[in-house]
Parts: structure tokens; C-alpha cells; sequence
């Protein structure tokens, strides 16, 4: 028996982020109302997934700094 693909609708808005003690412009991903991540922007191409006010990755690209935000939240949940 096979499961049928639910569609989910993930939502990027903009945010300011402290990351380190600065603030730097950003944006928060959502499912609904629980929020799955953030990614700030340090410079016009350095984007980085914050975790608890910490960079964990760096990318330089929004785009791929997304998909690696919805592939971990895929794999763990």
C-alpha cells in the first residue's frame, strides 16, 4: 500500500537576526506556525543557517541554504 504525497506549504519571511551579538537582516522558514529555520544574510553572497543565535553552515546562495533547511527538517522529522 503506498502513502499519498501530502503537500506542505513552507513559508520565507523576512526577520532580523542576532547572530553573534550583531544584527544582520534574514529570513525565517515556516510550516504553519512552528518555525524550521533561519538564514541570515552576512553579506550579498553569504547567506548562513543560524541555530540558537550561531552560524552552523555558511552558503552563497539563499537557494541552497533553503533546500539544506528543508532536506534536515525532511530527514528529522
Amino acid at each position: 500500500m503506498s502513502k499519498k504525497d501530502k503537500k506542505v506549504e513552507i513559508q520565507l519571511s523576512d526577520k532580523q537576526l542576532i547572530v553573534n551579538g550583531q544584527k544582520y537582516e534574514g529570513y525565517v522558514l515556516s510550516l504553519g506556525k512552528k518555525v524550521i529555520g533561519e538564514i541570515a544574510e552576512l553579506s550579498e553572497n553569504q547567506f548562513a543557517i543560524v541555530k540558537n543565535g550561531n552560524v552552523e553552515t555558511l552558503y552563497k546562495k539563499l537557494e541552497k541554504a533553503v533546500e539544506n533547511i528543508i532536506e534536515n527538517y525532511n530527514l528529522n522529522h
